[in-house]
């Protein structure tokens, strides 16, 4: 592997491992052994160390004692706490968005991004892909920063642990309608309908993803849903 130049290295080796955490190759609980990563990107101690503790800040890395770093173990309490925030913040965007929803490109963008849905839930296609879509462009028209980062926060971890493909596929279906109405609010800059119609979108997606996120831990025999797994090391047991 190359190594990249001097002064994106802790960039690379943060996003080397965010994307290495969200694809499931690091798995949850799994070490993240300093000396393991840097000869795994070729990079030195320095941006490893720098990494781990800017992804710690998000939320995907946690710090024990005796053990060092690991990948953030999620569990059902953690994904219904992120969905009650989520709540509110993704309300605040749509409501946001109805306000902005005449600048430049939005509306036009805002309906075309509807207007695929369908034909997506029809052939079956990534509506999981169209689905960050969608949301992405509400955080953008939000024209809050701030709001936007947090959520993005917010929304790696279910990405990451893929916890939409357990979701029953018609549900699909549920959620582009609850989207056509979002956009329909926010169309007609009625930003406490936007509000409201969001607010219940991210509820009723919250109370789908538990169902089925349960169902699958049951299924194949995983321990009640509060409890915690520890992982293995990335690769080896050397120290952190």
């Amino acid at each position: 592997m190359t190594t990249p130049p001097a002064e994106s290295v802790v960039e690379y080796t943060i996003r080397a491992l965010r994307d290495a955490i969200r694809d499931g190759r690091l798995a949850q609980g799994q070490r993240l052994v300093v000396a393991d990563v840097t000869k795994l990107l070729d990079v030195s101690n320095g941006p490893v160390r720098e990494a781990i503790r800017r992804l710690t800040g998000e939320g995907l890395v946690e710090i024990t004692p005796n053990r060092g770093a690991a990948v953030r173990q999620y569990n059902m309490q953690d994904v219904s706490e992120i969905f009650q925030v989520r709540e509110v913040l993704e309300g605040l965007a749509a409501r946001l968005a109805a306000q902005h929803v005449a600048d430049g490109e939005y509306s036009r963008r805002l309906r075309g991004l509807v207007a695929e849905m369908a034909p997506l839930i029809r052939q079956g296609n990534d509506y999981v892909g169209h689905n960050h879509k969608f949301h992405e462009l509400i955080y953008e028209m939000s024209r809050n920063e701030r709001l936007r980062e947090q959520s993005r926060q917010l929304v790696l971890p279910i990405y990451r642990f893929h916890y939409h493909q357990l979701m029953e596929p018609a549900y699909a279906e549920v959620s582009a309608r609850e989207h056509t109405l979002i956009a329909d609010a926010i169309l007609a800059q009625d930003g406490d309908l936007a509000e409201r119609m969001m607010r219940n979108h991210i509820c009723n997606s919250g109370t789908a993803m538990l169902h089925a996120v349960d169902a699958h831990r049951h299924a194949i025999g995983i321990a009640p849903r509060n409890k915690r797994r520890r992982g293995g090391d990335i690769v080896s047991h050397s120290g952190s």
